[in-house]
């Protein structure tokens, strides 16, 4: 196998790739569903034929309201679609199964309070609610151009209980991300899942729902709740004018109920009216940061969310001026390799190090291959004359591991690669349908394998197992989203160059086209 045609044709690839990249730009950046691709020429509320429901909508959602109960029961967003192709219907964040297994909706109002009501009154942007009686009313509205909706809540004559806000869910996947290569099963590498909460004592509050054995209750002037779950999801936001109860119980008939309860306002005890305000919408750290304080820590960062959140940042930095996920993860590479490039090359130099006295090591230990520990003492003895550190190529590793597992975790959580394109790649957050990355990844591994010295060992066992490590690698990069498999091939082919670089210049490799070969 001859490396320099191997890495020659690596690099011939990456710049069609890189220049069809940027000539067509991204295709798919995000879907267009069928409900933005009409030209819609009224989003005012309709009333469903058989009267129960009312639809509100402005150019990011969609919502259905139950008339009797005052309950948002569903949620779509419009620029968001459940399958990359033209016309398939907006995400749905609120909503039931079709079987009616699994449901998960909103419902406000007042404690002690139970309601009917029905539909008095709706406009451009407003629906309007009220009791049976009329003492109580309901407004539904959006705040303009946001996924936030304000859900206001009034009493005629004043009421006796509190303010409240309640989210109801069952337990189960998100209701349209539940296939083998979006979300679930071993194919999708699927995020948390769970309650989180946000007080002005702790920023963070998190708790699986099959590990909720005990209510969750905390006290805190505004702050946050939510059920957390991938690229999509709904808040419950305070304001900083009142004293919440936020809350988390454990199922009861198989429904977890989460939210809070208003405890003290700047009004009177008797609060006649409160607002409550609803992000329903991707999860986009730069926009949920302005939301409200600490909401961008509802994306899962996984261990090394240090490193995540700036990758994040960096990454979308450079997509601004590339308009291309895929692209962008390519240079994002290039530039992180060559920022780690003064502690790699220590790495490599200590390979190439070991490389050069690989055949000395070979004779001490044929020579004394009845002795082992006498072998051993010699090894140690070569070492220290050559200045070589075993341990030093494991630099490299070292180096790029928080990197990698800190891009896993914020390439599997961000939205902004869903159903971003790359050739035969529909969606950079899921496997590579053909495999052909992991494959590649593979190739290059072995390349490198050939290029770096033996271990040092007569184990032949230990010696089998690493002759079939980067098949085991490759077969394992299957279930990996396929922005890191992108990821990891240009890392790993550059690694690859840089390598061969450094043994030219260190003189282990007389001839480069010849090494490892």
């Amino acid at each position: 196998m001859n490396i320099r045609k191997i890495y020659l044709g690596l690099i011939a690839v990456l710049s069609v790739a890189l220049f069809y990249e940027w000539t067509s730009g991204n295709k798919a950046d995000s879907v267009i569903s069928h409900l933005e691709a009409a030209k819609v020429e009224s989003l005012k509320p309709q009333v469903s034929e058989d009267g129960l429901y009312v639809r509100l909508e402005n150019d990011l959602l969609k919502l259905k309201i139950a008339i009797q109960t005052g309950s948002i029961v569903e949620s779509r967003l419009k620029n968001y679609g459940v399958e990359n192709v033209e016309g398939s219907m907006g995400v749905r964040v609120f909503g039931s199964s079709d079987t009616g297994y699994f449901k998960y909706y909103l419902k406000t109002g007042f404690t002690g309070q139970p309601t009917e009501f029905v539909l008095d009154s709706y406009g451009d942007d407003f629906v309007l609610l009220k009791s049976a009686d009329g003492d109580l009313t309901k407004r539904f509205s959006f705040l303009p151009n946001t996924y936030e909706v304000l859900i206001k809540d009034s009493s005629n004559n004043g009421v006796s209980g509190k303010p409240f806000a309640s989210l109801y869910r069952t337990e189960g996947r998100s209701l349209d991300l539940k296939t083998a290569v979006t979300e679930g099963g071993m194919m999708n590498n699927s995020s948390y899942q769970g309650v989180a909460i946000s007080t002005d004592q702790d920023p963070y509050l998190s708790s699986r729902l099959r590990s909720l054995g005990e209510p969750l209750s905390v006290l805190s002037r505004s702050g946050w709740v939510s059920f957390i779950q991938k690229y999509f999801f709904a808040v419950l936001i305070g304001s900083d004018d009142y004293v919440y109860n936020y809350f988390a119980q454990p199922a009861e008939s198989g429904v977890y109920r989460m939210g809070y309860t208003v405890e003290k306002g700047e009004a009177t005890s008797l609060v006649y009216s409160h607002s409550h305000r609803v992000f329903i919408g991707p999860k986009i750290r730069k926009d949920l940061a302005k939301r409200a304080d600490s909401l961008e820590l509802s994306i899962d960062m996984g261990w090394f969310w240090f490193i995540s959140q700036p990758m994040v940042w960096f990454l979308d930095l450079i997509n601004q001026y590339l308009n291309s996920w895929a692209l962008s993860i390519i240079i994002f590479t290039l530039i992180l390799k060559l920022a780690l490039f003064p502690i790699t090359a220590k790495g490599f130099v200590s390979m190439a190090g070991m490389r050069k006295v690989g055949p000395m090591m070979k004779d001490i230990q044929d020579r004394y291959k009845h002795d082992r520990q006498k072998a051993s003492t010699e090894v140690m003895a070569l070492y220290k004359k050559e200045g070589v550190n075993p341990l030093g190529g494991c630099l490299p590793v070292l180096a790029q591991m928080p990197f990698f597992i800190g891009f896993f975790f914020a390439l599997r959580e961000m939205v902004e690669l869903r159903h971003a394109s790359f050739y035969w790649i529909s969606d950079l957050s899921i496997p590579d349908p053909l495999f052909i990355l992991p494959v590649v990844f593979g190739l290059v591994m072995v390349s490198t394998q050939k290029l770096s010295p033996a271990p040092p060992t007569t184990d032949p066992t230990q010696a089998q197992v690493m002759k079939y490590m980067p098949v085991a690698f490759s077969i394992f990069f299957f279930i990996f989203p396929a922005g890191l498999c992108l990821y990891s091939v240009v890392n790993s082919g550059f690694s690859l160059g840089q390598q061969r670089y450094l043994y030219k210049k260190t003189g282990v490799l007389g001839d480069v086209g010849s090494g490892g070969s």
